[in-house]
């Protein structure tokens, strides 16, 4: 009997080492640079169209949301500010559909573009999209620029500077 309690402890304590270890394997460096290198190069995630550039997902955008609220949008005169107001709406739903955490083709595509956080790829997804529908020029440089100094602000403030 106390060899049976000797083999099932044996057994419990290598299978929960095992799970500990894969856990640790799943969040190293290398696991997760293979994952994001897999991720840029699908089309789909979870089976969500991930879009190729900006302009496609301007597009996916509009396609994906009802008129009404693509004018209300549109009438906004304050971008910064309707686009913050949309952050944990649509902006979330980018940020986690388009895998923006993990890598995606276009998370990717944005990182190119110098957006290295979530939260500014989305802003700047919103921005230019309400430069995009009001006809304005997307100025895509001065976007990105504005994002990296509130970044930076950001950062300054939480470690006291």
């Amino acid at each position: 009997m106390q060899v049976l309690k000797l083999v099932f402890i044996i057994s419990i304590t290598a299978f929960v080492s095992s799970s500990l270890n894969a856990q640790l394997k799943k969040d190293s460096k290398a696991y997760l640079d293979s994952l994001y290198n897999s991720n840029i190069k699908k089309s789909r995630i979870h089976d969500v169209y991930i879009p190729k550039n900006l302009s496609d997902a301007h597009r996916r955008i509009q396609k994906l949301t009802p008129e009404d609220a693509i004018q209300k949008f549109i009438q906004s005169e304050d971008e910064v500010a309707v686009s913050k107001k949309l952050h944990f709406g649509i902006g979330r739903w980018m940020i986690h559909n388009w895998n923006f955490y993990e890598g995606s083709r276009f998370s990717h595509y944005l990182k190119q573009k110098g957006l290295l956080h979530p939260d500014d790829m989305a802003q700047f997804v919103l921005i230019t999209l309400h430069r995009n529908l009001n006809e304005k020029p997307l100025n895509e440089e001065e976007v990105i620029q504005m994002l990296a100094i509130e970044r930076k602000k950001e950062a300054r403030s939480l470690i006291g500077n």
